[in-house]
């Protein structure tokens, strides 16, 4: 018994010693702690802007590499954010609402500005709690071009603008537009024009103080039951170009005291498989080459106008036909840069909350060629510049 008890001890410590050994030689080199750096500013290049205006908290504009949507940073926002670019890209403007307990009880809402390179707030200005809480889209929020007037929808649901002094960080006005949807700055003076539920639309003119100067409404511009416009809107040469559902440009002159029409024409008809316009963000325009793209798909039914995109046509607007069609995936957002020679165009999937680039070729009718997608949650409108 002594014997074995005295061997099973040897085989014991010799185990034990070769298991320590092994421990030993697999304990690895010490990791030299990584540095924590924080950038003071964004990455230089053209940028693309992606607005997520979450329903259930915080939400964000992330900021993406043009050349390969890289992350670059975000700006946090509140609820339901809207957002505009100032026109030297260098400040944004965002406005959100901050619901003290989420799903109910007292609401804030703010007009931010934020410095587009460091994205640090630079002002800070409480509006009106009725502030639309809606999907962000172009015509939800306007900044005029010297910076001094921020102009705000709201929907209680009866809608109004709230006109802001920036100067003076104090809100100066409420106008209202009652039956009326969107915020289009005219080019020139401080006044503004809306879409109305009853095909016409409603120019208001402010006066030096930001309060109500006159309005007008226009004869009827479009026909609401049988081929209503889409709320976002493109300039050429001064004028506001719109969509209809089917698929019809009516461009409209707000030079005046009251909108007129300036022209109106089809780019489907001819078309085979009842193509139509879909989504939100739908016409995307590149001044250079007087190219519209529209995001396109078929069979189109009454109800399908927030359908994304099967294809998506590029529009000689001077010519007034389609050049080209290119199959892209489901895109209900679409914007495109001013380039000349390599336009580049991007998509977002507003109902799944991807961002898509294209290259765009002009010397193949303006065809375009996807190269990469980054993934976003609650993605939708988007800005490039």
């Amino acid at each position: 018994m002594t014997k074995h008890w005295f061997g099973a001890s040897l085989v014991a410590l010799s185990l034990s010693a070769s298991w320590a050994n092994a421990q030993e030689a697999a304990i690895p080199d010490p990791i030299e702690p990584e540095e924590l750096i924080t950038e003071t500013e964004i990455a230089p290049g053209p940028n693309v802007f992606v607005v997520s205006p979450s329903w259930i908290g915080a939400g964000a504009i992330s900021i993406l590499s043009a050349e390969d949507l890289s992350y670059k940073g975000n700006f946090a926002t509140g609820m339901t954010s809207q957002f505009f670019l100032g026109p030297d890209a260098a400040v944004g403007y965002t406005a959100s609402a901050f619901p003290e307990r989420i799903t109910y009880g007292p609401v804030k809402a703010y007009l931010q500005q934020f410095d587009v390179k460091t994205l640090e707030t630079t002002q800070e200005v409480e509006i009106p709690p009725q502030f639309a809480q809606t999907m962000a889209q172009q015509p939800g929020m306007a900044i005029s071009a010297d910076g001094k007037w921020g102009l705000v929808h709201n929907a209680t649901p009866a809608t109004s603008v709230t006109v802001v002094n920036m100067k003076t960080g104090e809100v100066a006005s409420e106008i209202p537009n009652p039956g009326c949807w969107g915020i289009y700055l005219a080019e020139k003076g401080l006044k503004f024009s809306s879409l109305c539920g009853d095909g016409s639309m409603l120019t208001v003119e402010l006066n030096s103080k930001g309060k109500l100067k006159s309005q007008a409404y226009s004869d009827p511009i479009f026909n609401v039951d049988t081929d209503p416009l889409f709320v976002h809107s493109q300039r050429i040469d001064g004028d506001l170009v719109f969509s209809t559902f089917g698929g019809t440009f009516v461009t409209v002159s707000d030079k005046g005291k009251k909108a007129t029409v300036v022209d109106r024409w089809s780019y489907t008809d001819g078309v085979e498989g009842n193509w139509a316009p879909g989504g939100y963000e739908v016409l995307a325009y590149n001044k250079p080459n007087g190219i519209m793209f529209v995001p396109m798909h078929p069979d189109a039914t009454d109800g399908s106008h927030k359908d994304g995109a099967a294809e998506v046509w590029a529009i000689d607007m001077k010519e007034k036909k389609v050049l080209y069609r290119s199959h892209v995936e489901h895109m209900t957002h679409i914007a495109v840069t001013d380039d000349a020679e390599a336009p580049l165009l991007f998509g977002v999937d507003g109902h799944g909350g991807s961002i898509y680039r294209y290259e765009i070729d002009p010397t193949a009718k303006f065809a375009a060629k996807y190269t990469n997608t980054l993934q976003i949650q609650d993605a939708g409108y988007l800005v490039v510049k």
